[in-house]
């Protein structure tokens, strides 16, 4: 049977908004007979999360036929020798929540060193020096032995510093991914990949990815649909993360133009970045020789 990975953010929903024939796209290919996949290097929630999130917007799926960053990332730790032991997360809790769902333990947020700093060094603007010498001044727990980056919407400086402290000091490095932005209603956010670079400058270490453009992802999702014993198209938002990841796995990247890409950098793109298919909306899938008789 054939295989369809669809990207969410950008490519199915943007924030709470479906974009147009999502739902209608999904009922079609289920119908005729393809396996449907999703995967996501959003790692700000988990998969149970990301399944009533397409319940919610009637697009369907269950815990099998999700896969993100954050699981992947869980699930790459899983397997190392030696696995972590004491791991620091820059992100939201749903990758502490992954993470910890195979036995390793995290840190918690209010462990942090540097949470409660005194009101002259807390207020913005005021006094960079009163910050400088509360965090200098702080009693420092051992370092953790791996730092783990996702995107955090809470991100502070103390966060930085700590894992920048870390990862001097020896621990391992791990992204879940290296996104630039992600499209909201309305506009785009800065992705993961901004902190993570923040921390590679702060620390002249490269970290390892796990999200897209690195196979990971689309390769969990081919080994719970049974392996590619058919047509695998993956339909992405993003010439440099979605097509450079379909291409790794050997499947037929259709790049849609609702979210992180527009027509003239699609045109751009080269080598394994660039699309096998461009369409402008889901409906024009079906238009395509890959979708015949869907």
């Amino acid at each position: 049977m054939p295989l369809a990975i669809f990207d969410m953010d950008g490519v199915l929903y943007r924030g709470s908004q479906v974009l147009p024939y999502a739902r209608e796209t999904l009922d079609r290919l289920r119908s005729a007979g393809w396996r449907v996949f999703f995967a996501t290097n959003n790692s700000t929630a988990t998969r149970g999360e990301y399944v009533e999130r397409l319940h919610s917007l009637g697009l369907g799926g269950d815990d099998e036929h999700v896969v993100t960053s954050a699981y992947a990332t869980a699930h790459h730790l899983e397997r190392r020798d030696p696995k972590p032991r004491d791991v620091l997360v820059v992100g939201a809790e749903a990758l502490r929540t992954e993470i910890r769902a195979v036995g390793i333990p995290v840190r918690a947020p209010h462990e942090l060193p540097g949470l409660d700093p005194p009101p002259p060094a807390a207020a913005d603007g005021v006094s960079p020096a009163a910050m400088r010498a509360y965090l200098t001044s702080l009693e420092l727990p051992p370092a953790p032995d791996t730092v783990v980056v996702g995107l955090d919407l809470h991100l502070t400086y103390a966060k930085l510093a700590e894992a920048q402290r870390a990862i001097i000091a020896g621990a391992l490095f791990v992204a879940s991914n290296k996104d630039r932005a992600y499209p909201v209603e309305g506009r785009f956010l800065p992705g993961a990949g901004s902190i993570v670079a923040a921390l590679e400058v702060a620390t002249d270490r490269e970290a390892l990815c796990i999200g897209k453009p690195e196979p990971f992802l689309f390769e969990e999702a081919i080994r719970r649909a049974g392996g590619a014993d058919g047509s695998v198209v993956v339909v992405g938002d993003s010439t440099d993360y979605d097509m450079v990841a379909a291409h790794r796995v050997g499947a037929t990247g259709v790049l849609i133009l609702t979210g992180l890409t527009e027509e003239d950098a699609a045109r751009r793109a080269s080598g394994a970045a660039r699309p096998d298919r461009v369409v402008r909306s889901l409906e024009e899938l079906f238009r395509l020789s890959e979708f015949a008789g869907a």
